[in-house]
């Protein structure tokens, strides 16, 4: 406002009836044109302080988000979608950048800038100054009737956002089904119907507020409306000079208009509610237990489940199982489908939190283990391998960072892996693409068995390490894991029993309970859960696919 109020006082000699004095007008341009000079300063400091301070926002907030993603139980991702999650750490964090960036010192700017033109013009003259705020409460009353029920609408187009984000990121990773049925994206019913309903929200959206927001800007802009006739009037009158005339002119837009921008960043801030409340779930989200007291045992690590319960909403999963995996041996798990198998190994690795019951490593409750220190001590090959977009060597360098060019290749080598890196275009620099693309899902599985290998970590949690791969290749995994367990506590999931039949120690699951446990001939001979098993795999394995006969007339 300083830059009017130098203008009023130019406007003031200029128009003072007198001799012309540049003497006197020299000082009041030269602090005009400084003070503008100083404003264009002050605009270029804000913004690169604003976004310097916004950029450091999004990093802190990511990394926080990161850590807690990364101490919380499985269950945590049980319930939401890849693409919501996604939206959460991306979209919603580089929301804050616009608030804090730009929308920040707007609102500053838009709600200071009235108050010092009110000044200005109330110093300048009260009735004119009064008649710049006439449009502002009717102008209020059109806001109420354009912003009412807004949080309600913004918390409905927010739900439809992450309905469309999970149904995008499903058809996705399921494009190669999809394709396989000749369909494409309007056959995907949820993700059809959650585009439609996008489409019909905003419409109704445009059509119910398009009234109440055409008023409201039309009254912001509207003061000169009543300023420009009653200042001429007063000036026929003679109760206001011509400067002051000029000054409101300029001025009386700058009461109002702000505050338009004013009204941008509360509806954008309303919107961005959502978005801070997605971010403060993840960041309050519970993390997994720890003891008060840490502890790291020394020895052998045995793991010791004692009457273990654990439940996946209210479906119990695991019913009292108690049993024993003892160092130096392979204990394998096998049952039918939902038995539980899969659920131990993920209770030990402490990606799911256990109802309870008692489960020990090496003596101690895992949950005094520090899950780094645990982590550490574990080989870890499910059945779904995750590889990352590098090559092949950062790949398995995941297990240890500082490993050798020559450990790699010997992990690579047990793993039975070797050939075919060196078959590709660039052998172990070569990339992988997405989610390891470029490779079959046998190749992948003994990338995964390759890494745990590398890692040489003294407990080995296998769940079904062989499912993927040819019978020679699984042959011959299979030795490099007879030599592998030596001083290791070896915990195997086995889905086909003659890849387990070999084991130290096998544990039959049934309903989540325990039918039985021991050694395949000894289950083979009492355990009638077994038996079924067997009879089942063994009928499998002479199965074949032919061509029906044709009939004769």
């Amino acid at each position: 406002m300083a830059p009017f109020w130098f203008i009023y006082r130019i406007t003031l000699e200029l128009l003072s009836g007198g001799p012309f004095n540049m003497a006197a007008l020299w000082p009041l341009l030269g602090w005009m044109l400084g003070l503008l000079a100083l404003r264009w300063a002050l605009m270029a400091a804000s913004h690169v302080l604003a976004h310097t301070g916004a950029f450091a926002i999004q990093h802190r907030l990511r990394l926080a988000m990161a850590r807690r993603l990364g101490e919380v139980p499985l269950s945590f991702f049980a319930g939401r979608g890849s693409g919501s999650l996604r939206r959460t750490l991306n979209d919603d964090v580089n929301s804050l950048e616009g608030f804090y960036a730009h929308m920040l010192p707007d609102a500053v700017a838009a709600a200071t800038v009235p108050l010092a033109a009110l000044a200005l013009l109330f110093a300048t003259d009260w009735r004119l100054a009064l008649a710049a705020l006439v449009p502002l409460p009717l102008a209020l009353l059109a806001q109420w009737w354009f912003m009412r029920r807004g949080a309600q609408k913004m918390r409905a187009w927010s739900a439809l956002q992450k309905r469309i984000a999970d149904q995008v990121g499903e058809f996705v990773r399921g494009v190669h089904v999809v394709k396989s049925f000749g369909l494409d994206a309007r056959n995907f019913g949820e993700l059809a119907a959650a585009v439609r309903g996008a489409v019909d929200w905003v419409s109704g959206y445009a059509l119910e507020s398009a009234s109440g927001w055409v008023l409201f800007v039309g009254l912001l802009t509207a003061n000169l409306v009543v300023v420009a006739p009653l200042g001429a009037w007063l000036h026929a009158q003679a109760s206001l000079d011509l400067p002051t005339y000029v000054l409101f002119l300029l001025v009386a837009p700058a009461v109002l208009m702000p505050l338009l921008r004013l009204t941008f960043a509360l509806g954008e801030q309303m919107h961005r509610g959502e978005s801070l409340g997605r971010i403060n779930e993840v960041l309050a989200a519970p993390t997994l237990a720890d003891s008060a007291v840490a502890q790291v045992p020394d020895g052998t690590l045995d793991i010791e489940f004692a009457d273990l319960r654990h439940r996946y909403g209210n479906r119990l999963a695991l019913d009292g199982v108690s049993f024993t995996a003892r160092a130096g041996q392979v204990t394998a798990l096998v049952g039918p489908s939902g038995s539980g198998k899969s659920t131990l190994a993920r209770l030990v690795a402490r990606l799911y939190e256990f109802e309870a019951g008692t489960l020990r490593v090496g003596g101690v409750d895992v949950r005094a283990w520090p899950l780094d220190a645990l982590l550490g001590r574990l080989g870890i090959v499910f059945q779904e391998v995750v590889l990352f977009d590098g090559t092949v060597r950062d790949n398995l360098r995941m297990a240890r960072s500082n490993a050798s060019d020559a450990a790699v290749e010997a992990a690579a080598r047990a793993a039975r892996a070797h050939d075919f890196i060196l078959a590709l275009p660039q052998g172990y620099d070569t990339p992988l693409g997405e989610r390891g693309a470029r490779l079959s899902g046998g190749e992948r599985q003994r990338l995964s068995i390759a890494r745990a290998l590398l890692k040489d970590a003294p407990i080995l949690l296998l769940d079904e390490a062989t499912a993927s791969v040819d019978a020679e290749n699984e042959a011959l995994i299979q030795q490099a894991l007879d030599e592998l367990r030596q001083g290791r506590t070896v915990l195997m999931i086995g889905h086909r029993l003659r890849t387990v039949m070999h084991a130290d120690h096998i544990v039959v699951l049934d309903g989540g309970r325990v039918a039985a446990q021991g050694r395949h001939d000894e289950l083979l001979r009492d355990c009638a859960v077994y038996q079924r098993l067997w009879r089942d795999h063994e009928q499998a394995r002479h199965w074949s696919l032919s061509a029906p006969q044709e009939v004769q007339p």
